[in-house]
């Protein structure tokens, strides 16, 4: 780590405090990455990622600026996704931050397919990337992208300071979400995700509830749609999981 300017730290800190005031179940939302991006300038993106760490990757939170990857480009990036060096799936366990040009030189991303199928499009030079603690088989991920020059020691040394802060904040935000998951859910509809997060199949609820599957597989449908989960394991780590 670098030594920082005072104008950084107190940024950091200002930073940080003014994260303090969140009280949504979004771990990051716009404002935070609208400030993280003066601090540590981004100019193409600047977003979080949560994935479910498997292949094919999917996104089970996103936030970013601006809004998104183009679909077209996450399309055509699919096949050439192994070639990214810092794949969020691959580093969930990664506590440094890492710069791409940590793994790739300029010549060697421009002979990569990805080079010219994400990079090259969006103007994509550099990229900084932070990883975050995350419940099991997911990923998550802090990422800064810069076009025409790369990330310095200084931008790196600024993300490691922040990252204890991060974590927290993102502890927080899912303890809100648990809170909210418990409160808007019925006694019936907790009593079946407690079954779901036991590993017991619909029949199974059904029969220990004395109820029909039909019955429970309506419950679970209105589950997932409260809580806007796609999936029930979703729906349990939002329920139950420390995060």
């Amino acid at each position: 780590m670098v030594r920082l300017a005072d104008r950084d730290v107190r940024s950091a800190v200002e930073l940080v405090w003014d994260a303090g005031g969140y009280n949504g179940v979004e771990p990051f939302p716009r404002q935070f990455l609208e400030q993280l991006a003066r601090l540590i300038p981004a100019d193409v993106i600047v977003g979080y990622h949560e994935v479910e760490a498997r292949r094919p990757w999917r996104v089970a939170e996103v936030a970013d600026i601006p809004e998104g990857v183009p679909v077209e480009i996450q399309q055509a990036a699919t096949p050439f996704c192994p070639q990214d060096p810092l794949q969020n799936g691959v580093h969930r366990g990664e506590r440094r931050v890492l710069k791409l040009s940590d793994c790739l030189t300029r010549r060697e991303m421009r002979k990569l397919d990805f080079y010219h199928c994400v990079w090259k499009p969006l103007g994509i030079d550099d990229s900084l990337r932070v990883w975050l603690p995350a419940p099991p088989g997911r990923a998550r991920t802090i990422y800064l992208e810069r076009g025409k020059r790369d990330f310095s020691e200084r931008d790196r040394s600024l993300l490691e300071l922040l990252r204890p802060f991060l974590i927290r904040l993102a502890e927080r935000a899912d303890q809100r979400r648990r809170g909210n998951a418990r409160t808007i859910l019925t006694p019936r509809e907790l009593e079946i995700m407690q079954w779901i997060g036991r590993g017991r199949t619909t029949r199974e609820i059904a029969t220990v509830l004395v109820l029909s599957p039909h019955t429970v597989r309506k419950h679970v449908e209105r589950i997932l749609e409260k809580l806007g989960a796609k999936t029930r394991s979703e729906a349990v780590a939002r329920v139950f999981q420390t995060g």
